[in-house]
């Protein structure tokens, strides 16, 4: 109990650091237009430092970096909740990039109609061979689910808020999904969530099953080729 609770507090800091760098960016601006009316030196220091203190906490290398935020982010929250953290797969983070890719010439209205839930197919063109892009065959993603949002310039703590919101956050405290993969461009984010069987993983296995069958296959009717033409 004191852990869940030791979880909490540090998913809540975290939040809370999000929202102390918008108010510090916020009196960044104040500093400058005061600045502009008064020209006053001490107002100038004030504002580099104020500056200097947003660039430090707020700017991230978009993308890549977004990502792994991200990522630390939805663990937090899972350890919260004391649950285990979502490893990375990296089939899934193939798909979550294509299909943000996909996305993002789309309006951020009803971000909601392009996720996807057990056993369906999000509403997204050329779902199909996005999939064939990240070697996913399609009875490996039935137990998996596609949750993407769309926030204007990726603002890190309204990202992780729509994640955070009854829609998605039931399958964030669903101990089933182990893995995730995450993807992003332009303004949208997608996080692909998957599980340790078969019927979730999101892998190309069933290919690869497939073509080492086919290569004994034919191994055995080479040797048995070879069989026949001996005993002729």
């Amino acid at each position: 109990m004191h852990g869940n609770l030791q979880q909490g507090k540090r998913f809540e800091g975290q939040l809370w650091l999000r929202k102390a760098t918008s108010a510090c960016f916020l009196f960044s601006l104040i500093y400058i237009y005061v600045l502009l009316i008064t020209r006053e030196k001490h107002l100038v220091i004030m504002m580099v430092l104020s500056l200097s203190i947003y660039i430090c906490m707020c700017v991230r290398v978009p993308y890549a970096t977004a990502e792994k935020y991200l990522l630390e982010d939805l663990n937090l929250y899972r350890m919260s909740l004391n649950l285990p953290n979502f490893t990375e797969n990296r089939n899934a983070a193939c798909l979550a990039n294509n299909i943000a890719s996909q996305l993002k010439n789309e309006t951020c209205k009803n971000a909601f109609r392009y996720s996807s839930t057990l056993g369906t197919k999000p509403n997204v063109t050329e779902y199909d061979k996005l999939m064939d892009g990240c070697d996913i065959k399609e009875n490996h993603t039935v137990q998996g689910v596609i949750l993407p949002v769309c926030v204007p310039r990726l603002d890190p703590f309204l990202v992780l808020s729509n994640y955070t919101t009854p829609q998605y956050a039931k399958y964030l405290k669903d101990s089933n999904y182990t893995g995730t993969g995450i993807g992003s461009e332009d303004n949208w984010t997608v996080v692909v969530l998957s599980t340790n069987t078969s019927t979730g993983n999101f892998s190309g296995a069933a290919s690869l099953i497939a073509n080492v069958r086919m290569g004994k296959s034919l191994v055995a009717l080479f040797i048995g080729f070879l069989v026949v033409s001996a005993v002729s």
